[in-house]
């Protein structure tokens, strides 16, 4: 009995991975903390030579951002200045007995990753109390964002969160449960393909064997690319080809971080439309701008001997007051002489380019 204890010691010392010194992990600080930022208040990491991903704190929000993910709760952030940012390894390849820690100078913050999450919705976990910022290894590798809940964010997932502009995670409709090894359709939310129970073979070809794998497989595919499954339904080989979309957001109720459609033109009350050239662009039969006799293609130049600048302008200055001396210029085609002889319009208000100045005066 006494040899076979002897043997089972000299057998784990043998194998296991020593542990690291806390003096490793503040030499992984050191190195790297130029990758650590507090930006606008909140605690930011460097993915990339201009990306950041800043981690939203309750009551506090960034003003600008490309986008907030709330399944990561992380801001992407573009910078107009250069990033130093801690190369990235593969937290898929370490093994319980690999050592990581939160790079910190003042504390030990030293574990293994415990297991890493089977969806969007949970998150990857450490065996030990953690603190925010960088994960990694003694040997300087990040890994990760530790969170403050013995949780971390891992690289797999934040290389795709930097991929995109918008908020895209991968959705096929179906969600999966593992039930005695084997992987079935738990859940048809948006597919009509599916059905409830049906085992999952394989996809693109590569045997399903574990959950997670198979849902980072559909979460990390391109948006419109087609992922192929092999299933088993009643006994019967299926299968489907089916087109990857982004998962629905709708429960977040982000804000809509879509650009505004740029304004190129205001329509008056009086009946006229201007574009952002001060060109007359429409005019409402029978309006006052139409009684008063403006023409579509004339350029508004002056209203009452004040310069106008852009159609804002005009619009704050129609807006305000109720009688305009407007100075406009038109082509000399569509004025009434246009159709006599030239020398009946010689001496008149007349550019080069056959272009006409005159005054119309417009009232509400």
């Amino acid at each position: 009995m006494k040899f076979f204890l002897t043997f089972c010691l000299f057998f784990s010392l043998a194998f296991s991975v020593e542990r690291p010194r806390f003096e490793d992990f503040a030499a992984g600080y050191e190195r790297n903390k130029a990758s650590m930022l507090n930006y606008e208040g909140m605690p930011a990491f460097a993915l990339s030579e201009n990306l950041l991903a800043v981690l939203k704190i309750p009551n506090q929000k960034l003003n600008k951002y490309v986008k907030y993910d709330p399944f990561l709760n992380l801001y992407l952030v573009r910078t107009d200045f250069s990033l130093i940012a801690t190369p990235m390894g593969d937290e898929e390849k370490l093994t319980r007995n690999d050592w990581v820690g939160i790079w910190d100078p003042n504390k030990a913050y030293i574990g293994h990753i415990k297991y890493l999450a089977q969806n969007l919705e949970e998150r990857d976990q450490l065996d030990f109390n953690s603190k925010i910022g960088l994960l990694g290894t003694a040997c300087c590798e990040m890994m990760g964002i530790a969170l403050s809940d013995n949780s971390f964010i891992g690289n797999r997932y934040l290389k795709h969160f930097m991929k995109y502009n918008d908020v895209y995670w991968g959705d096929i409709g179906v969600e999966f449960a593992e039930r005695e090894n084997k992987i079935y359709v738990n859940k048809v939310n948006k597919s009509g393909q599916f059905l409830i129970n049906d085992e999952i073979l394989s996809i693109d070809e590569t045997p399903v064997k574990d959950i997670r794998k198979l849902n980072e497989k559909i979460l990390f595919a391109e948006r419109g690319s087609t992922l192929y499954l092999r299933v088993l339904r009643d006994n019967a080989d299926l299968n489907i080809s089916v087109e990857v979309f982004a998962k629905d957001l709708s429960k977040f109720k982000l804000p809509d971080t879509k650009p505004k459609p740029k304004i190129t033109s205001f329509q008056s009350n009086l009946g006229l439309s201007v574009n952002s050239s001060l060109n007359v662009i429409k005019i409402e039969p029978n309006s006052k701008a139409f009684l008063a006799g403006f023409m579509v293609g004339d350029k508004i130049l002056r209203v009452n001997n004040a310069e106008i600048k852009d159609f804002k302008e005009l619009q704050n200055i129609l807006n305000a007051g109720n009688d305009f001396n407007i100075l406009i210029a038109r082509k000399d085609t569509k004025l009434p002489l246009s159709n006599f002889n030239d020398n009946l319009s010689k001496g008149s208000n007349s550019n080069s380019d056959g272009i006409f100045q005159f005054f119309i005066r417009l009232t509400k």
